[in-house]
């Protein structure tokens, strides 16, 4: 099940937050664990003012997605929920929402770049992510 999250609850950016840090430290083992570590708190705050759609499993947050506008900021998956549709789901459900998304991902996560590939997404350019000196490519979707 998916919805969007009206107002976070303490418990649930807690929940958030802590799904962000451990997807991150395990998409990208080729930025060290340090960088994501250190940007907690301030990305802990940004979720307070980012449009969240939560997704669920047996009640439970599996994963969310972070927009900001029409920019999708991550999809984070708890890595048991991985490959369930979760992350299809709130795909979807961003392309219910809004009529073009955009967003950028690391060309070393070669499973996230398939995946929004195999979503409809194309590729419009590359460039390098400046806070991690990784490439990466910027993707677009619309209706």
């Amino acid at each position: 099940m998916i919805t969007k999250a009206d107002h976070l609850t303490e418990i649930e950016l807690q929940t958030i937050s802590n799904i962000w840090l451990r997807s991150n430290t395990s998409a990208h083992d080729f930025i060290p664990a340090k960088y994501w570590n250190n940007n907690f708190d301030s990305v802990k705050q940004q979720f307070k003012s980012a449009t969240i759609y939560l997704a669920y499993d047996n009640e439970k947050i599996a994963g969310f997605m972070g927009m900001q506008d029409n920019y999708v900021a991550g999809i984070f998956i708890e890595d048991i929920n991985m490959h369930h549709g979760l992350g299809k789901a709130l795909i979807c459900e961003a392309k219910n929402n809004y009529p073009n998304l955009n967003l950028s991902v690391y060309v070393k996560n070669q499973n996230a770049i398939e995946f929004y590939l195999a979503q409809g997404f194309s590729k419009v350019s590359e460039n390098i992510d400046p806070e991690t000196n990784e490439e990466e490519i910027e993707m677009t979707w619309s209706k």
